[in-house]
């Protein structure tokens, strides 16, 4: 029988600065946008990148060629140093060769396929072990579909023969992220309501369903809606985004909500992030200088408006200047590369492309609009 102390399974995850990145996806995602959101996390191109394939069919990875083919979308996007880590040998998952291989990585990307062949392998071995201390060292763990629900700590559709069954013979994810239970291919495959039959056993349990196309980037607590879907929550609550209000559910009421790109979520308190709850974290001064530069809205673009924002520091502190009004005013460093103005509704997104380097930002105040930066 599952407890409530198995879906735990990462409670002594402590936060710290050094924690890094879960890139979760809902699958379909390994094109141009994903990859460069991995990189950016990773560190750029010459990071050196682990792909466990192990979630696929048998058939789908006997030869070399088929291990070449699973690399080629990194390699034609520039990744360089890539390494296939699969085995079905318990054995071999608890040694010391692949344990080297995943301590040495800068990221690894999980693939798709059945999330129960991951558990089937990997579960209680040294590798998990060793994805959750590269986690922990500030390195970067992408998943995609059934590499996304291998994160959580209760393995949806985790069941060995019928994919369908929500909590199968194999009920335990590797619990990256602790109290969780992720599904994927969520509006796609007609999936948002099979998420309620785990909330009926777990009400406590946090539920999230990612669409395709569309991924979670998570740390320390707290994740970001990143492409071009979205996230389904099921916390036992009702977010309305235009009243801005969270309405908590009597018993037995099935309700969830959505949550487009660039809205953010925090998983320990299960509920989204209010412009009252960013506090101001410090920031070094070689981060703000990677943030320096006159960036340009591509929406304004679309219309013939050339609309720019200065971004410059002065001693410790960031600065925004307008070009349309000539207003300066300061940013707030949040948490890792996430801006806010005081005071307003108003937060800011840098992203690093696939080089490392910061290019971009997105701004989110009652939707989204991109700016990037010049040359």
């Amino acid at each position: 029988m599952l407890s409530l102390s198995l879906l735990s399974f990462a409670q002594a995850q402590q936060a710290d600065d050094k924690t890094g990145n879960l890139l979760v996806m809902g699958g379909d995602c390994t094109n141009a946008y994903f990859l460069t959101q991995f990189s950016g996390l990773a560190g750029g191109l010459e990071s050196k990148l682990i792909i466990i394939p192990s979630a696929m069919e048998d058939k789908l990875l006997a030869t070399d060629n088929d291990l070449e083919r699973i690399k080629k979308p990194f390699l034609d996007f520039g990744f360089k140093d890539i390494t296939i880590l699969h085995t079905r040998s318990r054995e071999m998952a608890n040694g010391d060769a692949l344990n080297d291989l995943v301590l040495n990585a800068d990221a690894v990307w999980i693939t798709g396929g059945r999330q129960w062949r991951l558990a089937k392998t990997y579960l209680g071995t040294r590798l998990v072990n060793s994805l959750q201390s590269i986690y922990m060292a500030g390195k970067t763990i992408a998943g995609t579909s059934a590499g996304a629900s291998i994160m959580g700590s209760l393995l949806v559709r985790g069941d060995s023969v019928d994919h369908t069954v929500m909590i199968g013979d194999y009920p335990k994810g590797f619990g990256l992220i602790k109290s969780i239970a992720i599904d994927q291919h969520h509006l796609a495959r007609n999936r948002q309501f099979d998420m309620f039959e785990i909330k009926r056993k777990f009400p406590d349990l946090l539920g999230i369903g990612i669409e395709e196309n569309t991924g979670i980037v998570y740390s320390n607590g707290r994740f970001k809606v990143v492409g071009k879907g979205y996230v389904s929550i099921y916390d036992g609550s009702r977010w309305s985004a235009e009243r801005d209000t969270i309405y908590h559910l009597p018993p037995g009421v099935e309700q969830f909500y959505l949550l487009e790109a660039n809205l953010e979520y925090d998983t320990d308190r299960q509920k989204v992030i209010f412009p009252e709850d960013r506090q101001e974290a410090p920031a070094h001064g070689e981060l703000l200088q990677s943030l320096e530069g006159v960036y340009q809205q591509l929406e304004g673009l679309e219309y013939g408006t050339d609309i720019r924002i200065t971004v410059r520091t002065e001693g410790e502190q960031l600065l925004f200047e307008q070009s349309w009004n000539g207003a300066i005013y300061p940013v707030h460093r949040d948490h890792d590369h996430t801006f806010f103005r005081p005071h307003a509704n108003a937060v800011f997104y840098f992203e690093q492309n696939k080089f490392g380097s910061i290019d971009r930002f997105h701004y989110y105040q009652h939707g989204s609009t991109t700016w990037e930066k010049l040359d």
